[in-house]
């Protein structure tokens, strides 16, 4: 059933590449498909009937559908012989980056904390429902966070009954990235070779190499990042309305992945409506604005339905009550210079720890006391000297990070040799990095800000078009590109979430699946087993459920995983037991055959107490069974 999504894509490519160059027919394939999921989606669930079935059948009609508009299929060509020498490397280079992280992400589970915690947990609550409905929890992430990422994994486990397919997704939108960069370019004026540089660019980035196979979403929300940034460019002179309406499903579909599109969507907006105004001739001003408010208004029906569901939850549209922890407490130039060098710091970790310990200097003099501010420190984060990491959540970009910085500032230099079009490329830049710094907090997480370091790399490759220019300077450029692929070595065969090679830890080519969960905890995989163990279904009843009592970052998807390995397709109901409502379901009996627990919040269930009994307790968690 899972090949329903791999045909739906290749007969909408077909479509496409009737009209379209093949890169394009392949950028708009993928947002026509994403945005097909998000309507089955939101379609099967107002009717409470999201399973796999239905799922199947409606892309199966799309697929049909599709055929019919375009009964010859064509697959993607490229005619490498033709191609120049350095093409061919940086190919080569390309493919073989990924490729690598392909394997990596097919042959290990998810792992990352934040997947087991909201990303993959809130799925298996949506298929246990049958829609995507709020539900009760004590992570209110599993509800409040844009889905969309969720959606498109949602659908590979519901056709497939497992998560073997949930780290494509990332992976995919890696080389969705890749391919609409290259566009981006393109359409500044770049050959080929410098399109196919800046697609290195990004895939050479040692934390885009360790989310490529991971269940994060920053590659998801980039990827629609950069077809606005795409399609806004081509609307500047073009009349279609097939772009105006792609527009409008890009921008749409990239603030229903997460809540930090709003600043780089933003940017681009602005300043592509801005250039139309002042500096083009393609549409009056009255036609710019109508068409910007089509625009706006596609993305708002994508995002109604979310933002319902969210005020009837929690008292508003975005949740910004809840959500406020990200927030910057004030705002100013110190705050966005504060935040900025931070998280350059962060960017500039290595194994080298005398510049580690220099930079975290330098970051102190100027700072001072505010260093560490929790005004604009998230969860009152303590600023410490930058590190060398392999993990997705704190890996540094060194090399790209150098290039990226000097190459921005100096790009200055060339401002006179730009066009006027290309500037847009530096305005959506430095208007991204100074919102994001002015309105989010400095996090120690240094994937937080991936599509910070991608939105910059049009512009990047505009400074390096006009570097190669100068003899002198060719070889040192394509030096520094050697160095980005071989940099990315360890970050490909030892990634600490999921190692290609044993390093500290077993290689995931001989791990256990359901132990690979575990690479970030494994203190927790005797806990998690033992617990599960000791839960035993009467397999008669239908009335079978295990109740979560856990804080707001537990991990609760390695339950679901367990609880499935043991019990197959028998699997007993599982809900999130608040603290607020255990004596209503006191009342009503109603309380479910088993509960998991952390153990601090064990005097929470004192009223219910006398129905319980502990069977099995561990360091962090106990489970209890109804007497």
């Amino acid at each position: 059933m899972i090949l329903i999504l791999p045909v739906a894509f290749f007969l909408l490519y077909s479509l496409f590449n009737k009209k379209y160059e093949p890169r394009i027919a392949f950028i708009n394939s993928y947002l026509i498909l994403c945005f097909q999921i998000f309507f089955i989606t939101e379609l099967l669930s107002s009717f409470y009937q999201l399973n796999s079935n239905t799922v199947f059948f409606f892309h199966l009609f799309f697929s049909i559908l599709y055929f019919s508009l375009s009964p010859n299929i064509n697959f993607p060509k490229i005619n490498f012989v033709s191609l120049k020498i350095i093409d061919k490397s940086i190919l080569i280079a390309i493919t073989f980056i990924s490729i690598m992280t392909l394997i990596v992400g097919t042959t290990s589970p998810p792992n990352n904390w934040d997947s087991m915690s909201y990303h993959l947990s809130r799925i298996q609550y949506w298929i246990q429902g049958s829609g995507i409905h709020f539900f009760d929890t004590n992570n209110f992430r599993q509800n409040l966070f844009s889905p969309l990422s969720e959606f498109i994994i949602l659908h590979t486990q519901i056709l497939s009954d497992t998560d073997l397919f949930a780290n494509l997704v990332q992976w995919v939108c890696c080389i969705i990235n890749m391919v609409t960069v290259s566009l981006i370019c393109k359409e500044f004026g770049l050959n080929r070779t410098l399109q196919l540089l800046s697609a290195f660019f990004i895939s050479s980035m040692p934390i885009v190499i360790l989310e490529a196979s991971s269940t994060q979403n920053d590659l998801v929300l980039s990827t629609f990042i950069l077809l606005f940034y795409y399609y806004q460019l081509c609307g500047i002179y073009s009349h279609s309305k097939l772009n105006l309406l792609l527009s409008g499903l890009a921008l749409g579909l990239g603030v229903l992945t997460k809540g930090t599109s709003y600043v780089f969507l933003f940017s681009i907006g602005i300043t592509c409506l801005l250039y139309q105004i002042f500096y083009t001739n393609s549409f009056s001003k009255k036609t710019i604005i109508s068409r910007s408010i089509i625009i706006f208004s596609i993305s708002l029906l994508i995002n109604l339905p979310h933002y319902t569901r969210t005020y009837y939850k929690y008292g508003d549209f975005l949740g910004l009550d809840i959500n406020q922890i990200h927030a910057n407490e004030t705002f100013s130039f110190f705050t966005i210079f504060s935040n900025m060098i931070r998280h350059l710091a962060f960017q500039l970790g290595s194994n080298i720890d005398l510049l580690n310990w220099y930079l975290y200097r330098v970051v102190q003099v100027f700072l001072g006391n505010k260093l560490s501010d929790p005004k604009t420190s998230f969860m009152d984060s303590d600023f410490r000297p930058p590190f060398f990491s392999l993990h997705e959540d704190a890996a540094g970009n060194f090399i790209h990070t150098i290039v990226i910085t000097l190459l921005f500032v100096g790009g200055i230099l060339f401002f006179k040799k730009f066009k006027k079009i290309q500037m847009t490329s530096f305005w959506i830049s430095l208007i991204s990095i100074f919102l994001y710094c002015l309105l989010f907090k400095w996090q120690p997480y240094t994937a937080k800000i991936l599509s910070l370091l991608i939105i910059t790399t049009p512009f990047v490759f505009m400074v390096i078009n006009q570097l190669l220019k100068k003899k002198y300077l060719r070889n040192i450029i394509y030096s520094v590109f050697f160095l980005m692929f071989i940099g990315a070595f360890p970050y490909i065969f030892y990634n600490k979430s999921r190692p290609f090679l044993p390093m500290n830890s077993q290689s995931i080519l001989y791990q256990d699946r359901v132990v690979g969960y575990f690479n970030n905890r494994p203190e927790l995989f005797k806990e998690y087993q033992k617990l599960i163990d000791g839960i035993v279904i009467n397999h008669k009843s239908a009335k079978n459920s295990v109740a979560y009592h856990l804080g707001g970052d537990a991990w609760d998807y390695p339950f679901w995983i367990m609880l499935k390995e043991k019990f197959d397709k028998r699997i007993p109901y599982i809900f999130h037991l608040k603290k607020d409502k255990i004596f209503d379901l006191a009342k009503s009996n109603s309380l479910p055959n088993y509960i998991i627990l952390e153990n601090r919040f064990l005097d929470n269930l004192s009223g219910i107490r006398p129905y319980f009994e502990i069977v099995e307790s561990q360091n962090n968690f106990s489970l209890m069974k109804k007497i």
